[in-house]
């Protein structure tokens, strides 16, 4: 976890159950994965999606081969973006299937159980090839959107 991010009011056993999903996910099969928890500055919505892209593409080198997780609870949003090479094994329909299973999760008030059970979905479609190597610099698995 980035130093000083703040997690969009997850508790601390919630924050270690998605980063040990994260790296669970990453030692699997080497998929780039990283959660962002936390409402987004955004003028309307409508421009959550792009938002979302933005952060993604804050990643630098790592966006091609990353998937990214845009949790925000109190804009009741979620959003996966994923980079060219992570698409290939994370194609639309599981990032879509992914949000499903997160939002019936999240309904039912389990914010840390739906990211966790979407990220074996998507690390469960990726396989156990390590097609997608992070860098050693891909540090700071959950971070926390500012409110």
């Amino acid at each position: 976890m980035a130093a000083g991010s703040r997690t969009g009011g997850l508790s601390v056993s919630q924050q270690e159950r998605i980063e040990h999903a994260v790296s669970q996910c990453r030692a699997q099969n080497g998929l780039d994965v990283s959660v962002v928890v936390g409402d987004l500055h955004v003028p309307d919505l409508s421009a959550f999606r792009a938002a979302a892209e933005t952060l993604h593409a804050a990643l630098g080198e790592r966006a091609h081969g990353a998937v990214l997780l845009v949790v925000a609870p109190g804009q009741r949003r979620v959003e996966v973006v994923t980079g060219p090479a992570a698409r290939r094994r994370v194609p639309d329909r599981v990032a879509a299937l992914a949000v499903l299973s997160m939002t019936t999760a999240f309904t039912g008030g389990d914010l840390a159980g739906g990211i966790v059970d979407a990220l074996r979905q998507m690390a469960d479609a990726a396989g156990e090839r390590a097609a997608i190597e992070a860098p050693p610099s891909a540090h700071g698995a959950l971070v926390a959107a500012h409110h």
